[in-house]
């Protein structure tokens, strides 16, 4: 039989061995950045980050938010099409993901996203604000 006191002595040793190890030993900081249409530009090494080209203010995003009002976003209903929705907030989509019979449409920026449709087979089954 196992002496699970034993067992329990051994796991913590390891780990507080590991854990030693790691912060003796040397790593090196790498640099990463990142751009890209759905995120700002952004570097760093991790432990800090910075905004290359920054934040827009409020007023630019409200003013790159799509129109649509509360009327035309209670109008969408559930087995609808996206045609259907088109219709009703007549901005298109953003086609953010789609996996054999499902597909999530977007309006918004890259900074926030304002409506989410979800189709399933072609036909709502849910949305978001």
């Amino acid at each position: 039989m196992v002496n699970m006191k034993k067992v329990a002595l051994y796991v913590g040793a390891v780990g507080a061995l590991a854990s030693v190890g790691a912060w003796l030993l040397p790593t090196s900081a790498s640099s990463q950045s990142t751009t890209g249409n759905n995120s700002p530009a952004i570097s760093g090494n991790g432990n800090s980050v910075n905004y290359v080209s920054g934040f827009p203010d409020l007023k630019t995003i409200q003013a790159q938010r799509p129109n649509i009002s509360d009327e035309q976003y209670d109008a969408i209903k559930k087995g609808m099409s996206y045609q259907q929705v088109l219709d009703i907030v007549k901005i298109p989509g953003r086609e953010v993901s789609s996996n054999d019979n499902v597909i999530v449409y977007t309006w918004g920026n890259e900074l926030y996203i304002y409506m989410m449709v979800t189709l399933i087979d072609g036909k709502v089954h849910s949305k978001h604000r």
